[in-house]
């Protein structure tokens, strides 16, 4: 099993440390609880550039599951933003996030029905044709187990653009926090 070892964090964080930051210091832990929030939303937005960037070469089984899976993680990062978390994480309220865009509301609705049935469960999409294939021969049945996905590459840009919009909300949201944590410690913040 692979897990980030005390060693490998402190050589991974040695030189942000020499450049003076202390690290999830007291008095900073709501704001550190964003970060969860900003990972997934990149995340999202390089798994989709990707889908975008990379066109499916049909026939080719590794690049089609290569291209299923930097969808897939996609979406699940994009809709990480809108469910609950561990303790304290932040979760967004789409309504809040898509008010006064009934076209960023709808993308955001087609992102969570990917999630639940191609992402997380296995239910009738859209996307996905599961097919069974039976020949049948003189003393023999042969049978294939096949599926066929169509990763709505039409779609990207508004996905893309979903995203763009909760990253948008979550900065707007981040900034009052931050505008806050400035008064109260009466010093300016700035982001690196």
């Amino acid at each position: 099993m692979s897990t980030i070892t005390n060693d490998d964090y402190k050589t991974h964080m040695a030189p942000i440390i020499a450049e003076g930051f202390a690290l999830d210091p007291p008095g900073f832990e709501r704001l550190s609880l964003w970060t969860h929030l900003l990972m997934h939303l990149v995340n999202a937005r390089t798994n989709f550039e990707w889908v975008r960037d990379h066109p499916v070469e049909l026939g080719e089984m590794e690049n089609s599951l290569r291209q299923q899976a930097f969808f897939v993680a996609g979406i699940l990062a994009y809709c990480r933003c809108y469910a609950s978390s561990g303790s304290g994480i932040p979760m967004l309220d789409a309504k809040k996030v898509f008010e006064g865009s009934d076209d960023g509301k709808q993308v955001h609705e087609r992102l969570i029905a990917l999630r639940n049935s191609i992402a997380a469960h296995t239910d009738a999409s859209d996307i996905v044709r599961l097919t069974l294939a039976v020949k049948d021969e003189p003393g023999r049945l042969i049978i294939r187990h096949l599926w066929t996905m169509a990763v709505p590459v039409d779609e990207i840009d508004d996905f893309l653009e979903a995203v763009a919009h909760t990253e948008h909300f979550v900065t707007v949201s981040l900034n009052k926090y931050l505008n806050r944590l400035e008064k109260e410690r009466s010093k300016t913040i700035e982001l690196d």
